[in-house]
């Protein structure tokens, strides 16, 4: 067994020892408080960002919302729903790619990442990504009509909610596209992946985050990416389950881009940048 298995097993033998604990939520939320973003500004200068602050429920939660020169009224505005990994700061560098690609973005942390308070769970993601869409829809140099969701990793999750829940040909919100970037199917997949063991995934997780329930409802065109050599979320339990549960009438049709050699956090760089925003591009430009 690998270490890494090891490590996730201890860990679940540990939690179930607990009296009244049974969860390993708080492995997926790897947050880190800051007092203020230190961002840099070589590629993206000060005047074409703007911190934004707007409440979920009775927390404060920050985000930003990147302007580029090059975006125009027919580009989407990127929704962009990050890693678990710290918060905004660590995915600046998407925020610049996407500005150099041309695009509009608008990146946020869920509650108790970065500056944002409150503690992080299945409904506060859910809760949070509403918050953010309508703080989104409010702001009069967006497009409510060309708006691309982007989850990547645990962004999925609200992302792929968001994608389900407006589905509706009367929603309130259509949204334009969703890409998503090496996302789970389950935490049941994810935890059995993991430790290679038949654990079930509520044992040990108190919420599912179920994206493959949910990826069955959406309407809108799908990109789904994955690499052929993520360690963390795999590709077959993961990638393909999710790519076989969503709509076959989509239109245009939903696509699965398998990146090879790359890992969970690596399909930029391996594809080489000028591929990555090639392909984004290109689906964007299909579902005009």
């Amino acid at each position: 067994m690998k270490r890494s298995s090891i490590l996730i097993l201890c860990a679940v033998v540990a939690l179930s020892a607990l009296p009244g604990c049974a969860s390993m939520d708080g492995f997926l939320f790897n947050t880190q408080k800051v007092t203020s973003y230190v961002l840099p500004d070589s590629v993206i200068p000060v005047s074409a960002r703007q911190e934004i602050t707007f409440k979920s429920g009775t927390f404060t939660l920050y985000a930003y919302f990147v302007k580029s020169p090059r975006a125009t009224a027919s580009t989407p505005t990127i929704f962009y729903h990050h890693g678990n990994f710290q918060g905004i700061q660590s995915y600046w560098d998407r925020m610049e790619y996407f500005y150099k690609a041309g695009y509009n973005t608008f990146i946020y942390d869920y509650r108790g990442f970065g500056r944002s308070e409150g503690q992080s769970s299945q409904e506060g993601l859910e809760a949070d990504a509403e918050a953010a869409l309508a703080t989104l829809l409010a702001r009069s140099d967006v497009n409510k009509n060309n708006i691309l969701l982007y989850g990547y990793s645990l962004g999925g999750v609200p992302s792929v909610y968001l994608a389900s829940k407006y589905a509706a040909p009367n929603a309130t919100f259509q949204p334009k596209g969703l890409v998503t970037e090496a996302i789970f199917a389950s935490t049941s997949d994810l935890v059995q992946s993991g430790t290679l063991l038949d654990i079930p995934g509520g044992f040990v997780m108190r919420d599912e985050f179920a994206n493959i329930v949910r990826i069955a409802n959406i309407r809108c065109p799908l990109l789904l990416m994955h690499g052929t050599e993520d360690r963390f979320i795999d590709i077959k339990r993961h990638g393909e389950k999710l790519f076989a549960a969503a709509p076959n009438n989509l239109s245009p049709a939903k696509e699965f881009f398998k990146i090879p050699g790359a890992g969970h956090s690596s399909i930029p760089e391996t594809m080489v940048l000028t591929n990555y925003i090639a392909k984004l591009q290109d689906f964007t430009t299909k579902i005009r």
